[in-house]
């Protein structure tokens, strides 16, 4: 029987570039809902996909960010980032714990989370929250990590930043065969690994 894994956020670069690299090996069933298939911040539907699936690993990739000071006092668009960046983190996973408590959750950070920039407040602060989760999970016994991309060649990245130079970021293909490593390798319950594209390279080939 082939391991199931269900990764969030099916339209974007890095769940794209991730249910490729799984797909390498066989043993694998990849489900790469989209946001029709699979809302994040619907607390019902995601109950009723993940009771119908039943996934064997969880990777909770869906992300939202908006670059905005808090001085606007936009709660709506704040909101709407915690809702897809940490809430749904924690329905998603619980959903899939519920049904089977040895299941695999891998949290898909950021960089951000660790390093405090202006105008990120909600998304810095939801990446931080899900690194903490992702600690506190292991301490309960959970089989989880969280690896947090750096600056990678997203739509997402392109639409903040469209003259940024490509050749300075990290490809999606790359830190999908990173993560696929470190998975495949084994790792330390609960730790946050750093991923960009000074240290890719080496943690892809490890």
């Amino acid at each position: 029987m082939k391991t199931k894994i269900l990764i969030t956020g099916g339209n974007g670069n890095i769940a794209i570039a991730l249910a490729n690299e799984f797909k390498k090996n066989n043993k694998y069933e990849i489900y790469l809902p989209t946001r029709q298939e699979l809302d994040v911040t619907n607390l019902q539907q995601i109950k009723e996909y993940i009771d119908n699936l039943k996934p064997d690993i969880l990777i909770n990739n869906a992300g939202a960010i908006s670059l905005q000071s808090i001085k606007k006092n936009d709660i709506n668009t704040h909101k709407n980032i915690i809702d897809v960046n940490l809430t749904a983190v924690f329905a998603c996973s619980g959903a899939v714990l519920e049904n089977k408590p040895d299941a695999k959750i891998i949290n898909i950070g950021s960089s951000a989370g660790t390093k405090p920039r202006g105008n990120w407040s909600s998304y810095c602060a939801t990446k931080a929250a899900v690194i903490m989760a992702t600690k506190c999970w292991a301490d309960e016994g959970i089989d989880t990590i969280c690896l947090s991309p750096g600056r990678t060649l997203t739509k997402m990245r392109k639409s903040m930043y469209p003259n940024e130079d490509p050749k300075t970021l990290m490809t999606p293909e790359d830190f999908a065969k990173a993560v696929v490593k470190i998975i495949k390798n084994g790792y330390e319950k609960g730790i946050n690994i750093d991923i960009n594209i000074n240290n890719v390279k080496e943690l892809m080939n490890a």
